[in-house]
């Protein structure tokens, strides 16, 4: 029997080493999608046991519990310090910082501008009529918090983007991240208690990933690597989001129409590198 499971933890050992951004994936799916497909199949009324809240935490930290695991098999320590120590890189300059924070309200409130504009009707939206204080405050707890539940970009920017730029091009590691960051959230589309998959639906919100991970990919690379800018990024993200959207399908529309525009921009103005420059690596 021990030389069955020493044979086995052998054979995942070496797997790992072998293939550790797959490993990651693997291991973050398994975690994520162990509370989220649940809480959709409640939401479907397909089974009855609705799992407590406390276990979301999980979903947010997948990513970083994946990341030390096959980083402390990779590398010990060392690995591990690697790629936390991404959080360090934090001297890059206040624009980025300014970036990080307010891109998404642009591009959102952009979008929401073009749909009236274009003859829609002026949606809700959630911050109007508040006192300028009390947003503040607000996004400023969402980006502490979501920064703190949400270890998303541990994986996306600061493990997939290194391992895969290189050998595959810029372009082609934008889809590499793209594909599974979307099948990731697949779960959330049958959750009928987030009203915002089911109205944009798996097409719209694809593409509107697509064109982030652009961003991202270039923040991420002007940034000298920093984890920082890019987790504040997606933490403002969801928190203009909140803030700024009535989960209408038409103004988010406008809205990924506006992050192509910008996609499009970097792609074209960088030559496809999107800040990287392997030189200085």
């Amino acid at each position: 029997m021990s030389v069955n499971t020493s044979s086995t933890e052998n054979r995942i050992i070496s797997f790992i080493k072998q293939n550790p951004l797959i490993s990651i994936y693997i291991i973050m799916f398994t975690i994520a999608w162990s509370v989220m497909i649940p809480q959709a199949l409640y939401a479907q009324g397909i089974i009855s046991v609705q799992l407590p809240g406390i276990l979301e935490i999980f979903i947010g930290w997948s990513p970083a519990i994946a990341a030390l695991i096959v980083y402390g098999v990779l590398a010990g320590r060392t690995g591990i310090r690697e790629i936390f120590g991404r959080f360090l890189i934090w001297r890059v300059g206040f624009r980025w910082y300014f970036i990080g924070i307010f891109l998404l309200a642009v591009i959102i409130l952009g979008g929401i501008g073009l749909h009236v504009l274009f003859g829609g009707a002026r949606p809700v939206i959630p911050a109007a009529g508040k006192p300028l204080w009390e947003v503040a405050v607000t996004v400023l707890v969402f980006l502490l918090l979501l920064s703190l539940f949400n270890t998303e970009e541990i994986v996306w920017r600061g493990i997939a983007i290194p391992r895969l730029r290189d050998r595959f091009g810029m372009l082609v590691t934008v889809l590499l991240i793209a594909i599974p960051e979307v099948i990731l959230h697949l779960p959330l589309f049958w959750d009928t208690s987030i009203p915002f998959y089911q109205t944009v639906g798996i097409y719209w919100f694809s593409a509107f990933s697509i064109a982030m991970v652009v961003i991202y990919v270039y923040v991420f690379n002007m940034t000298k690597g920093s984890l920082i800018i890019v987790t504040l990024l997606h933490a403002s993200q969801n928190a203009w989001s909140t803030l700024l959207s009535d989960n209408s399908a038409r103004p988010f529309h406008f809205t990924v129409a506006l992050a192509w525009v910008i996609a499009l921009i970097l792609i074209v103005a960088t030559r496809s590198h999107l800040g990287h420059q392997r030189d200085k690596e």
